[in-house]
């Protein structure tokens, strides 16, 4: 059936008003997941390069934390504007 057509051929008004916020919500839980997962594998790389003197790991684990914690604050932000 065609998008915006209902059984008895009438056009539909409109979609459910909270399918794009519950969507939303879902894409921007996934992000957080994301921004937490993105430092903790940061943290860990940083970690295991003091452990064995690797410098370069040790850099890429506070990049990694850097960008895990800007895409936690573009989340945030979002969360200000969502309301």
């Amino acid at each position: 059936m065609p998008f915006g057509i209902s059984d008895s051929g009438e056009e539909s008004q409109g979609q459910n008003p909270h399918s794009d916020s519950q969507e939303l919500s879902a894409m921007s839980d996934n992000e957080k997941t994301q921004a937490k997962t993105e430092q903790a594998k940061g943290k860990m790389k940083e970690v295991a390069g003091s452990a064995v003197g690797n410098e370069r790991l040790t850099a890429e684990g506070r990049t990694d934390q850097a960008k895990g914690d800007a895409r936690e604050a573009k989340e945030k932000i979002k969360d200000v504007f969502k309301d």
